[in-house]
């Protein structure tokens, strides 16, 4: 399965990235480290655009490829809070990465907020299995339309 981050320029070289080691968001307490991915490029566009005030500049996408087989750990929406996509992010939804977290599975499928007919992927940075299993395909540039801000 290939899946898609996108990363700021200044990032492009690491790998894996470590942006939920410093940050909050919407899966995840800063330590908790986990890849934000999504399945099309399309898509994790409109997570940046969502997360940001002005047009990113200079993004790379990472394209990352994970066996078929990898274990998910799915998130349903019927699980979740009706608050679920307000802004700042209920600190429920970093528990539910807890749980993810300890249960074995390098991946945890969570509606986008985006469209809730469409899923994105956390990666679990720390999963034994990662370096074996998680392979960064393909770092390049990924500029946004202009028009979209």
């Amino acid at each position: 399965m290939l899946l898609y981050h996108l990363e700021k320029y200044r990032y492009k070289d690491h790998w894996p990235p470590e942006g939920t080691l410093y940050a909050d968001g919407r899966w995840n307490t800063a330590g908790q480290w986990i890849i934000y991915t999504s399945p099309t490029i399309a898509l994790a566009k409109l997570e940046i655009l969502a997360n940001e005030s002005n047009l990113p500049i200079r993004r790379v996408c990472m394209e990352i490829e994970v066996p078929e087989e990898a274990g998910v750990y799915t998130q349903h929406l019927n699980s979740l809070p009706k608050n679920w996509m307000q802004k700042p992010y209920p600190v429920i939804l970093a528990q539910f990465t807890v749980g993810f977290l300890a249960s074995g599975d390098l991946l945890m499928q969570v509606p986008s907020a985006q469209s809730t007919r469409e899923f994105n992927y956390l990666i679990n940075v720390r999963h034994p299995l990662f370096h074996a299993n998680v392979h960064l395909v393909d770092v390049f540039d990924e500029p946004f339309d202009t028009r979209l801000k």
